[in-house]
This record gives structure tokens, sequence and C-alpha cells, in this order.
């Protein structure tokens, strides 16, 4: 990994990057010259010097691939980051070039930017002019090489027929082999990707060593234990970019990433015993999440609060003025808004000072100004005529813990999800989203997508946590599907029933839908008890185990609608004019290569209907059964051509 500069190679790089910015923004019809600069040559790929130790998947100097995200309707952010074995210049002068075709022959954009070690050596171009709802592709050059090809698609600005996005968090390179992120690169009818956090893991889960780089479970070693500094948060990025299906899927789609705890963690620990104290760990907060924004293809916010984002006209670096926020929207046309919100960076363990005077006493996730942003901005996309509201949520917002007896008569909560600490400011949105707004409006079509708890749940969002209520759901039954595995049978448990009377809605107090589709390896309630009993691995006693905990969740927590705490994977989400799917895609991770399987469909209704046999309300999610409808794989009217993948792929 190339070293720290020192101030006066930084003042040079400096110098460079201002005679280029001249170029970076430019249109031209021939690559920037490079002449007079000596190019240096680069071993091949798994021929690197013995004591150059660094994650890497692809040949050197683009050895961690490229990226794209945060589209909007007429630009996104491209990604990619220059490797070598030592700096060969303190500025790395590196062209970029969009195309609409995948053999890059039909240039459409082109630029320069320098790449230095004050971003840890990555690229990051906010391409402008672009055309909405269209498929580009894209490359780098620098230092006589070339990257891989990438595609990305750009937001709407009008009607479509169709929005399709992919779901998923909790990626844990040492939990699984990710072969979920690999069936996710082979689709082709995608917008979006939509990660709910956790995108990396500071520390190795006590129970799930299933891979190690290098095959070195050593907590000792940098790669497999807890981060001590930035340099170290950085190599854990390009850790997990050298996973050949996280490579493909990010090479294939365009990202939307908000962060939860184990991306931005400070402190250090391992749950696995380490020789290594932490006695010197300095990581701060503004680091770790200044790593994220140089190692995601995420677009910067502007640091009041307003959500709004950072926007880059001349090809420069897109830099967070303050990297610790992140809430931000994309507007995806009149069917579609997309909500990134963060309900991590104020809890207690950060210190920060939070903004609680929205509430009438307790204390907030939120904070003032993002609950005002949050809730505002629903409200006006709903005025707006906007179909959907689909927000990037990190953890289960509809309560799934010990339930009350009644409103008023409270139980203790194991505290599955952080929002059974702030019940008041739960009550507070659930009650903006029913009416309780400025303008008096019930703001419906609300989908919540979320991730940590590494458990498959579909849920209607109210804020009641009390058994006996108004709102009465249908009876839970087994899943009539399998997992991803013989032993996974009957995977989880589902309510095949509305619970509706005809025309009497007794779900009505629900205001949004919760789709959770797992996690990308990280463990589920199976392993929690192969845990507690010792277990060397799955069997029948740890998913029955894990059975018996869905369907207590599900009794005791009227609002979901559907459970399973074992299998893992992504989730697809397909939207129209007249419905939501949501479909669970499960994957074996202790299996590399392990097929895709569908585990469940649900569906949300963006009209009420109650002339059909079984009637329709807005804000309820149900198993296609109970509409008489079969689980099917969706798949989407457009397809792009993929991105084609010609280079040695290598993890190493």
């Amino acid at each position: 990994m190339p070293p720290p500069m020192d101030r006066r190679l930084f003042l040079k790089s400096a110098s460079l990057a201002a005679a280029g910015l001249a170029l970076s923004a430019c249109d031209r019809s021939e690559s920037p010259s490079t002449a007079g600069t000596k190019v240096p040559s680069f071993p091949k790929p798994g021929e690197e010097p013995a004591d150059f130790d660094f994650p890497l998947v692809l040949a050197l100097p683009f050895a961690h691939g490229v990226a794209s995200g945060d589209p909007l309707a007429d630009r996104v952010i491209l990604w990619t980051r220059i490797t070598e074995l030592l700096p060969s210049a303190a500025a790395v002068a590196v062209d970029w070039l969009v195309a609409s075709d995948p053999t890059m022959s039909q240039i459409v954009k082109r630029g320069r930017q320098f790449a230095s070690a004050e971003h840890d050596w990555t690229v990051k171009v906010d391409v402008t002019g672009l055309q909405p709802a269209t498929s580009y592709y894209y490359r780098f050059e620098a230092l006589g090489a070339q990257s891989i090809v990438g595609r990305t698609r750009t937001a709407p600005a009008t009607a479509v027929e169709e929005l399709r996005l992919a779901v998923l968090a909790c990626s844990s390179y040492w939990s699984s082999y990710w072969s979920g992120l690999g069936h996710l690169a082979d689709r082709n009818d995608l917008d979006l990707v939509v990660h709910c956090g956790d995108y990396i893991y500071d520390f190795v889960d006590e129970d799930e060593g299933i891979r190690a780089r290098k095959d070195k479970k050593d907590t000792a070693y940098v790669d497999y234990r807890d981060w001590l500094n930035l340099a170290e948060v950085r190599r854990r990025y390009a850790l997990w970019r050298s996973d050949p299906n996280l490579l493909r899927a990010h090479q294939q789609h365009p990202w939307f990433i908000v962060w939860d705890n184990h991306d931005i963690s400070t402190g250090y620990g391992n749950e696995l015993p380490s020789t290594v104290t932490g006695d010197g760990a300095t990581t701060t907060l503004d680091e770790v999440c200044r790593a994220f924004y140089e190692w995601t293809p995420s677009r910067p916010v502007k640091p009041d609060g307003s959500g709004e984002f950072i926007l880059v006209e001349d090809g420069s670096y897109p830099l967070a003025s303050d990297p610790k926020f992140v809430y931000r929207k994309l507007p995806y046309g009149p069917l579609l808004d997309v909500f990134g919100v963060d309900t991590q960076i104020n809890l207690p363990d950060y210190g920060r000072e939070v903004d609680a005077s929205h509430l009438a006493s307790g204390n907030s996730l939120y904070g003032r100004q993002q609950f005002e942003w949050f809730s505002g901005g629903m409200l006006a996309s709903a005025q707006a005529g906007v179909t959907w509201r689909l927000v990037n949520n990190q953890t289960w917002f509809a309560p799934a813990d010990i339930p009350d007896v009644a409103d008023g008569i409270a139980l203790p909560k194991i505290g599955l999800s952080r929002w059974s600490d702030y019940p008041e400011e739960r009550t507070a949105l659930c009650e903006y989203l029913r009416g309780d707004n400025p303008a008096s409006l019930r703001v419906r079509n609300n989908i919540l997508v979320s991730g940590d708890a590494h458990g498959n749940l579909g849920s209607d969002v109210i804020e009641s946590t009390a058994l006996l209520s108004a709102y009465v759901p249908g009876l839970p039954l087994p899943n009539p599907r399998a997992g991803s595995t013989t032993l996974n049978a009957a995977a989880g448990y589902a309510r095949i029933t509305t619970g509706n009377l005809g025309p009497v809605n007794l779900r009505g107090e629900s205001v949004a839908v919760e789709f959770a589709p797992s996690s990308m390896g990280r463990g589920g309630a199976d392993e929690i008890i192969q845990n507690a009993i010792g277990a060397s691995g799955p069997n029948a006693l740890t998913v029955g185990g894990a059975r018996a905990l869905e369907l207590a969740l599900i009794a005791a927590n009227k609002n979901v609608q559907f459970i399973e705490w074992v299998d893992h994977g992504y989730g697809i989400v397909s939207l129209t004019a007249e419905r939501a799917i949501f479909e669970y895609w499960w994957q074996d991770k202790l299996t590399p290569g392990a097929p895709d399987i569908l585990g469940q469909q649900m569906v949300a209704w963006a009209q009420q209907d109650t002339a059909q046999l079984v009637p329709r309300y807005q804000d309820q999610i149900d198993c296609v059964l109970a509409h008489g409808m079969a689980v099917a794989a969706t798949s989407g009217s457009r397809s792009a051509e993929p991105a084609p993948l010609t280079a040695t792929v290598l993890p190493r």
C-alpha cells in the first residue's frame, strides 16, 4: 500500500491537481496526452513481490475495479482506485470515459482527475450532462493501463413503467462466500442497488469464521481483526473489494449506501481472542466517515443538515466538507423518491449532542434536524404526487420484541432493534405520516427497507407494541416454501391471509410497510442457538430452535407478516404504479457459487381496491398467496447489456 505522503509531496500533488482542473471537466475527442510521463510496469496478477501484502483482485493499478452510485437524472458518481507497489508520482493523472455501449466505442463524456494520497488514491467523478433513465458504460485509464468497464444507469425524470431495486445489508466478508452478490451482478434489469448499512465490518463474529484472506484466521493479522487507525479502515474496504462477487456487483450496477454501526465504529474490540490489545488505537469518527466517502460511490451532502447534495460541476473530487452527514434523497421521477436516513451516528456511544426538542420528552435517534428533513421530505413527496417513497433504513423500525399487554402497560424489551429505546420518536413519525403534519395529509405508499438484525422480515409499520388494540392481522402459518438448504424446510412463518374482513380494514393503523431481506452473510437466530449449545455447525436442532424463535416473534408482534431467521441473501423490489413486489432471494452462505433460491414473495398495493375478492389496502404488506397470486420471480421489461469482464480475476 502506498505510504503516507509528506508535506512537500502533498504540496506538489496539490499544484499538479490544480493545473489539471481545466482538463477534468472537458469533453474531448481524444484521450488527454500523457506524453513525457514515465509509464511504470506492473506485475501480472499473483506475481507481486512477496513483501507487498495488500488485498487485490485485479491487475495493478486498477486492482479494486470500478463502481458507481447515487445517480440522479443527469449525473452519476464514478469511482476507482490507483494501487501501485510504490507511488510513481505525488499525483497520478487518471482519465475517465463514459460511453453509450459496452465496447466503449461511442464516447459521450470524458475528463481527467488526479489520484493522490490525500484521498487514499481513490478517484471519484461526478459526471454531469447525462440523459435520464439511460444505461451508460465507463472506464478509467492511467499509467498506460485501463480499468475494467463498468455499467451504470441514471435515474428517470419522467414516468417509467417499472423500477427495480436490489436491497441488501450486513455484508460480512468473513461470514459468507457472497454467492448472492454474484447472482445480483448477473441481473440486467436493475435500476439501483440499495445497501442498508454494515457494508464493511470491524471485527470477525465469534461463530462465523467461514473464510479469511489467504486463509489466515489469525486475529493478530490486520485482515482478521478490528482496525486500529485510518490506514487500516481504508485497508478493510480494499479487503471487501478484493472479493470477485462484490467486484462484479459494483461493476454492473449503481449503488446507494448508508452506514451502520460496523461501518463507523471507533472503538477497538474483537469477539475472538487476540494478542493485539488496541492500546495504540487512534481511529476517530471523522476518519471512519471519511473512509466511507473515499471508498464508496456516495455523493457528499452539505454540512448544514439540509440533506442537499454537494454537486461538483468541474470534474474535481467530490469532497464531503463534514463527512459525518450521510442522510440524503435520490429522486426517481414521478414513480419513486428514495430517502437514505441515519439512525446510527446519534447513538450515545458516539458522545454527540442530539437535539430532541421536537419531542415532548425522551431521546431522539434522528435528531430534530434530520427528523424535520425526513418527515417534511416525505410529506413534500406525497404532495408532489410521487407514487412511492422508499427509505434506506439501517435497523428494523416496526415493533419486533416482547409486546406490551396494552398501550400504557409496558413489559421489558430485549432490544432486537434500537427503536425499542426510542418509542416516542417512532410514534411521532407514525403520527406525522398518518396526518399530524402541517398539511393534515395522510402520507401513503411508504416503504422502509432495513437491515441490521440479520433476519428476513416483512411487516406493517405501526407504533403500538400492545397485543390488545384495534389492529388485527391474520394467523401465522409455516412458510410453504423451503430455504437454500435441505435443513431449512418450511422456511419461517407467514400470515397467509390478510386478516381484513372484506370492506372492514382491520390493519388501517399501518402507515408504511417494512422489507428486510436478511443479511449478506452475518448470522441469524440459528447461529445464536448454535453458539449457545456449542454445535459445530447448522443442524436440525439449531434450525428448529430458530423456528421456535420465529413463531414467538410473529405471534407476539401482530404487525409482522413474515419472519425467517436462518437464510441469508438479498431482496428485490419491483415497483409499478399499481403495486410493489418484494422478493426474498437466499443462497447457502457456506457454499461458494450456491444457487439463488426465491424464499418468499410479498406485495403492497398503491391504491385501495375493495372490489377485489380479497380487498387491497395501502400501507399493508401481504404474502402474494393471500391475494391468490403464485410465488413467481418477477423480471423487468427492460434489459441492459452487461459490462464485460475479460480481465484476470484473482483474489489475493
